[in-house]
């Protein structure tokens, strides 16, 4: 089956990030965005992985019909930072992964289900104990304007001039963003330290990870 024509850049639409090794992730949270990214952008070889809680978002691994065990295993610790289990404040999650021609919108009665629901058909691989972890990064462009972005350790570590990983804690994210950006600022370069300035602290909670948080040794 040949590959889509996707519109470029149609993954900033969704949260996203990029593996270490070039591979495109992006998670899918709300009903609407599950659909449009399994319906819409998701094609024959890339990989759909989650946990099994019914609720939790869909990662989308887009392979370019090859697979790196690099970006395989960064996506599975996307998906188990992003599982609700971070919630419930445990340190690791199992999550799975299946082929996107694996995912139904029926179940074996003919029941349609809901917007944002799709039943699994065939076996799936599981990835159990995965680390719930999450890594927050600022990325400094050549005028001095800073960027955020989050993700996986080894690919925010590549992308970013400075980070920050971040674990299951007692500090909730929407008083804790402050203390983030204070953390970053403080490893920050002097002529970069303006730019961190201007990030605003709700674009800081937008690249965190629900649950409440801490930053890890």
């Amino acid at each position: 089956m040949p590959n889509k024509k996707l519109p470029k850049n149609w993954h900033m639409k969704f949260g996203n990030f990029t593996t270490s090794d070039g591979y495109i992730v992006v998670i899918a949270a709300k009903p609407t965005e599950k659909e449009k990214l399994i319906t819409k952008f998701s094609e024959e070889n890339d990989l759909i992985i989650r946990s099994e809680d019914p609720n939790s978002p869909f990662i989308l691994l887009k392979t370019n019909n090859q697979l790196s065990e690099t970006a395989l295993k960064e996506a599975v610790e996307f998906a188990a930072a992003h599982c609700v289990q971070w919630q419930d404040k445990l340190e690791n999650a199992d999550v799975y992964c299946v082929k996107p021609n694996q995912l139904s919108k029926t179940i074996p009665s003919g029941e349609l289900l809901a917007k944002g629901y799709f039943f699994v058909n065939g076996d799936k691989k599981l990835f159990s104990k995965i680390d719930v972890k999450l890594s927050i990064g600022v990325k400094m462009d050549a005028s001095g304007i800073a960027s955020l972005i989050s993700g996986p350790v080894m690919a925010v570590r590549k992308s970013s001039d400075y980070f920050l990983t971040l674990l299951p804690g007692s500090n909730p994210k929407e008083t804790f963003a402050e203390e983030i950006k204070r953390r970053l600022l403080l490893k920050a370069m002097p002529e970069h330290k303006i730019g961190i300035e201007k990030i605003v602290l709700q674009d800081i909670t937008f690249h965190m990870p629900l649950g409440n948080v801490k930053v890890a040794d």
